[in-house]
């Protein structure tokens, strides 16, 4: 795992605590089918990694976003900005 994708995994610690088994993040997980997540909780992530990487997240951003590696790979072009 690379630096972002743990930053990741320690934002859904953080923000899903016991709603999520954290032992499903990883990079090839699909955040509906294997995390579990809803539209409520992809705000919430949104929110939560928006903070943690000083980025924006645009609503066309959500339809990329099916799974970590997908979010870690948004996350990159964003802070390479």
């Amino acid at each position: 795992m690379n630096d972002i994708t743990e930053r990741i995994v320690t934002v859904f610690e953080n923000v899903f605590e016991d709603e999520i088994d954290i032992s499903t993040v990883k990079p090839d997980a699909e955040l509906i089918k294997d995390i579990g997540m809803n539209s409520i909780g992809m705000l919430y992530m949104a929110m939560a990694l928006e903070e943690e990487f000083g980025i924006k997240f645009a609503n066309a951003d959500f339809s990329e976003l099916r799974t970590v590696s997908d979010v870690a790979t948004l996350i990159e072009r964003k802070t390479a900005v």
